[in-house]
């Protein structure tokens, strides 16, 4: 750390000296956030120094949001779609504030957002969830939370994942309904057996074949 590579400036293109020895202290060797994109599935050891960043980031790099900010910001939601996360409330409620973000953030930073909430949001979730999803813009790379769905076995999860069942977000409908094992929905999927796009067709024969 105290031979930095000439590329790596401090404040500049996502490199943080802080986070690289808050990272480097529990274990983590890296020079940015970036770097960990690629590597172990899981950091446990990492998730609180996300959590505490991304709770803290707009006082710990003031001003507007700069390409730096929004490196920053990038790695750490990307970091944070990891298991060692689910059930971590701060880190939940973080994701879902990026997902609220005014201005709103780049798609790519929301849909890790989403991403990261379909692994580590549970059931205990739903309420903010739906009530995230009622709220989003129709563009919005919704589709990894109405996966989520999948994990609550309730009738007012089922009823909200079958209003997805018509247009873009139809497949990933059908995953949810599958994976709560819905009831009484059979018919309502039998006409995507025939929709023009392969994967759609394919979930759907699975979900006949699977539910009751």
């Amino acid at each position: 750390m105290n031979d930095l590579p000439a590329r790596y400036v401090d404040g500049q293109r996502g490199f943080d000296r802080r986070i690289m020895e808050e990272l480097a202290a529990v274990g983590v060797p890296c020079y940015t956030l970036g770097d960990l994109a690629n590597g172990p599935r899981t950091i446990p050891q990492g998730i609180p120094i996300f959590v505490d960043w991304l709770g803290e980031l707009e006082s710990r790099i003031p001003g507007p949001e700069t390409d730096h900010r929004s490196a920053i910001r990038s790695g750490l939601v990307r970091n944070l779609i990891d298991p060692a996360a689910r059930g971590n409330q701060r880190a939940i409620d973080l994701l879902i504030a990026q997902m609220r973000y005014e201005p709103p953030l780049p798609t790519r930073i929301q849909d890790w957002a989403c991403q990261g909430l379909r692994v580590i949001a549970t059931a205990k979730n739903f309420d903010q969830i739906a009530e995230l999803l009622a709220e989003l813009p129709v563009a919005t790379p919704t589709i990894p939370l109405i996966e989520f769905l999948g994990k609550v076995k309730t009738r007012r999860a089922r009823d909200l994942a079958v209003e997805y069942l018509d247009g873009p977000t139809r497949e990933a409908a059908i995953k949810a309904l599958v994976q709560m094992k819905a009831a009484d929905v059979r018919q309502l999927i039998e006409p995507l057996l025939d929709d023009p796009h392969p994967p759609v067709r394919e979930q759907a024969k699975r979900a006949m074949e699977r539910l009751v």
